[in-house]
């Protein structure tokens, strides 16, 4: 097949970056659109997982940290990876905070590992997907009993919605084992736990909800969604262990095998035929995005998800001028 250049009848804006799905669609993304979903993971095996997946366009900056614009699965996302675990320490918060103010995402979406809270039942590997989180940090101690000053907080209507279904994902873990999804209510707070003894306390005490997990970053993000006003977020954890033991020898293997299963159940549901248009089109704007999709001959239609079938091996670049088929 010989490649060449061709002068395209319609050039979008300078400074746009152009993008080819997986379904062969050309989009558009301005470098500082408000329209997109924010992907956030702070383990350098969630990062590893999630960049796997992530089609990487643009690199933007905030308070000196790198965070990027691109593609997962059909829908645009912007992606930050915070250097430590816990959103709510003070190397993180104001990181995630401000980007959130300055992107005012459509959603949050937290993807990573977490402990598992029922070694019988659960396997590592698993995916937990967060309906509401549990916080403990906020306790009142008394005599007989520790009382939690935080409510428990609900996830995303939509996003829990689209991320319910889960009957057709597929997965087989590095032990071909298949992971199994779980839905429900998810332990969080700033402390790594790695006490039986205090796991269990927890359990106990949150034995009402039933929690399927914990984790470190469910509050923080609640908060910051809250603050500025993004009402879907949702936490989806791989189960790397059991909140204690946690320095065993296959450590890095299970943080790694829990990684690409949440990201990999992410990815899946990004992937879905118009599973988050309503939600993606009500956020945008009529500067946000213009799409656009282009068959071999290079003419172009205007598309909404999945008009054009014929998938094509396209590069992605920087968009300055034409467009290079």
């Amino acid at each position: 097949m010989k490649i060449i250049k061709k002068q395209h009848p319609q050039k979008p804006p300078h400074g746009q970056n152009y993008y080819f799905n997986i379904r062969g669609e050309v989009s558009f993304m301005h470098k500082h659109r408000k329209s997109v979903f924010l992907f956030v993971t702070a383990n350098k095996h969630e990062r590893d997982a999630f960049e796997k997946r992530f089609i990487r366009m643009n690199e933007q900056y905030i308070l000196g940290k790198t965070y990027y614009l691109g593609m997962f699965g059909n829908y645009p996302v912007a992606y930050i990876h915070m250097d430590e675990q816990g959103v709510t320490n003070p190397a993180a918060a104001p990181l995630v905070s401000q980007l959130v103010q300055k992107l005012h995402p459509v959603a949050v979406i937290m993807v990573g590992i977490a402990f598992g809270t029922d070694e019988k039942r659960q396997k590592i590997g698993d995916v937990l997907i967060s309906d509401k989180i549990l916080p403990y940090d906020s306790q009142k101690l008394l005599e007989d009993r520790t009382e939690y000053k935080e409510t428990p907080k609900e996830v995303g209507f939509q996003l829990l919605n689209a991320f319910r279904e889960y009957r057709e994902w597929v997965y087989y873990l590095s032990n071909s084992e298949k992971s199994t999804v779980y839905i429900g209510a998810m332990l969080t707070g700033s402390r790594l736990i790695n006490n039986y003894k205090y796991r269990n306390q927890l359990i106990d005490d949150f034995s009402d909800q039933k929690p399927i997990g914990g984790e470190m970053e469910g509050q923080g993000i609640y908060s910051m969604c809250r603050i500025h006003g993004v009402t879907e977020w949702i936490i989806i954890k791989g189960i790397c262990d059991w909140g204690y033991n946690k320095n065993n020898p296959n450590k890095s293997k299970n943080q790694i095998m829990a990684a690409n299963a949440a990201v990999d159940y992410c990815f899946n549901v990004f992937c879905r035929e118009g599973v988050f248009d309503s939600l993606f089109e009500d956020a945008c704007t009529d500067t946000c995005l213009d799409k656009y999709a282009t068959n071999m001959d290079s003419k172009f239609v205007v598309n909404n998800y999945g008009k054009i079938k014929n998938q094509k091996n396209f590069s992605i670049k920087n968009m300055t001028g034409d467009i290079n088929l």
